[in-house]
């Protein structure tokens, strides 16, 4: 009787705790499903808001009286080709075939420097004295030979009147043939004196010329400018003593440089030298210097396989200076007719390109757009468009930014 109580017991207290979980997991599932509904509910309220803001900001109205003042370009959508461009990194280098290094003719001492780095001299222009004993040894050969000319000068005026004197002679029969024909030998030789004279004088004057001295100036040799341009390094002070090996200064004439670009391997079998190509530096960021292709390595570098082309450039109001780091595009060839638009009336907005498209007078929707190739042509630059617009369709150009502006103005105020 006791052992069948007690089992009631224990069968009443399993059937209590079964029913305590039954009810705990209703009442956690319910509380589950409130929630997900309040959720469900609060969702469905503030979607078409937010949907009706969204599209809210993707118009911008302009008054009549703000489209006549905001002074908008409106283009309609066209295609046209594009060149195609290689874009690859470069350096500005002098033009190496209008560079000269100077150097002395002979050796001695600097007494004067007569240009300096960043003056602009002129060919024939003195840029340097010195003070050499090679140039007073050639002096006094050239005054040797200024006196052998005098006196080879007499000699043959001797023997020319000797030679007149001897035919008189000869007519009145005082003198024999003999005697003559000796007279006349002797004005020859002296003629071959005077000439040999003068060709050593020549030679001495030369000699001097080639010094950069010249006989009736002082013992001082003067070092010229072969060419016009710019000094842009000098290696010598007054009192620097020189030699013939040295190098003195450095001209060149900037009018033209050097632009030495690096392509890659791939793309180097489509590069020709004549090819027309575009430089830009970070200087002027706005401006393009045009060039072309002179010549393309021969060798490729083993490390960072490219190929070294050079491009000479129109160094317009010498801007470009040596050693800036350079950006080359090197065209191609065209493309297919493509949809492009001015790089100008591309904006961006959240790190997304967009464009301002009129959808009616006054009425502009931002549409974002998928770019592509861009290229600068004689009216401006341009970019492709690969999707987002359509031929045809009319956009603003300039004053894109003024709009966007304006998008962004209005963005704001609605943010609570």
């Amino acid at each position: 009787m006791r052992s069948h109580q007690a089992y009631w017991i224990r069968h009443r207290w399993r059937l209590l705790l079964l029913l305590a979980v039954v009810g705990l997991a209703a009442g956690l599932a319910a509380r589950y499903f409130l929630r997900s509904a309040e959720r469900e509910a609060a969702s469905t309220a503030t979607d078409p808001r937010a949907n009706a803001g969204d599209l809210a900001t993707n118009i911008v109205a302009l008054t009549p009286d703000a489209l006549a003042r905001s002074d908008l370009q409106i283009i309609a959508v066209a295609r046209r080709p594009l060149p195609q461009e290689l874009r690859v990194t470069g350096r500005v280098q002098i033009n190496e075939d209008r560079a000269v290094r100077i150097g002395s003719p002979v050796e001695g001492r600097v007494t004067r420097v007569l240009a300096t780095v960043g003056d602009r001299v002129k060919a024939g222009q003195p840029v340097l004295v010195l003070h050499s004993h090679e140039l007073a040894a050639a002096r006094s050969d050239y005054e040797k030979a200024r006196a052998a000319v005098a006196r080879a000068e007499k000699a043959l005026a001797y023997a020319q009147a000797e030679l007149e004197r001897a035919n008189r002679l000869l007519e009145a029969k005082a003198i024999s043939r003999r005697e003559q024909l000796r007279a006349a030998a002797d004005l020859v030789a002296a003629q071959a004196e005077f000439e040999q004279a003068r060709a050593e004088l020549h030679r001495a004057e030369e000699f001097l010329h080639h010094l950069g001295a010249w006989p009736e100036v002082s013992d001082e040799v003067l070092i010229r400018a072969p060419i016009e341009g710019v000094v842009l390094e000098r290696r010598v002070t007054v009192g620097t003593v020189v030699t013939p090996s040295m190098d003195l200064l450095t001209i060149a004439d900037l009018s033209t440089l050097w632009v030495i670009a690096e392509v890659p391997e791939p793309q180097a079998a489509r590069i020709r030298p004549g090819q027309p190509v575009s430089i830009s530096v970070a200087a002027f960021a706005e401006e393009r210097f045009p060039g072309r292709v002179a010549h393309i390595g021969e060798v490729l570098d083993p490390q960072t396989r490219t190929v070294r082309v050079r491009c000479v450039v129109q160094n317009r109001r010498e801007r470009l200076r040596p050693e800036m780091y350079a950006t080359i595009a090197i065209t191609l060839g065209t493309t297919a007719p493509q949809v492009v638009i001015p790089r100008e009336a591309v904006q961006e907005i959240g790190g997304e390109p967009i464009v301002f498209v009129e959808v009616a007078p006054g009425r502009f929707q931002k549409r974002r757009v998928q770019l592509g190739l861009s290229a600068t042509l004689p009216d401006g630059e341009f970019v492709e468009v690969i999707s987002g617009l359509r031929e045809g369709e009319r956009i603003v150009a300039r004053g894109s930014f003024w709009l966007k502006s304006e998008l962004l103005k209005a963005v704001i105020q609605e943010e609570p």
